[in-house]
């Protein structure tokens, strides 16, 4: 089962548990970059979250997009389906709408 939270201590970020492991989301210039290279623009993505119609390369892609902490791109998609991919929609939904509201710009850097 998926689990994720808003992290108050970095407040443009998202906890989520994959595969028992706890991993650091964040939507960064470079992760949206990446994001949008392989699959269009955040804007539809986010409008495709919203309504429920995004698949396993989109939600996969995004999430790995968006690790502070890598790991493989194929794990990311297996650990995705094997707890359900229904259940981590609202993770996406929730990490595009932090690209689309904006960060707060004291981690912007695209060093």
């Amino acid at each position: 089962m998926f689990d994720h939270r808003h992290d108050i201590a970095f407040k443009n970020s998202i906890i989520v548990t994959l595969g028992g492991e706890e991993y650091r989301l964040k939507p960064t210039f470079q992760a949206i970059m990446d994001i949008e290279d392989r699959l269009g623009s955040i804007i539809a993505l986010a409008v495709k979250a919203s309504e429920g119609n995004m698949g396993l390369k989109e939600m996969t892609v995004i999430i790995w997009a968006t690790m502070e902490q890598k790991i493989n791109f194929e794990q990311v998609g297996n650990l995705l389906l094997s707890g359900g991919i229904v259940k981590i929609s609202p993770t996406v939904r929730d990490l595009l709408t932090l690209c689309l509201v904006g960060l707060d710009g004291s981690e912007n850097s695209t060093d």
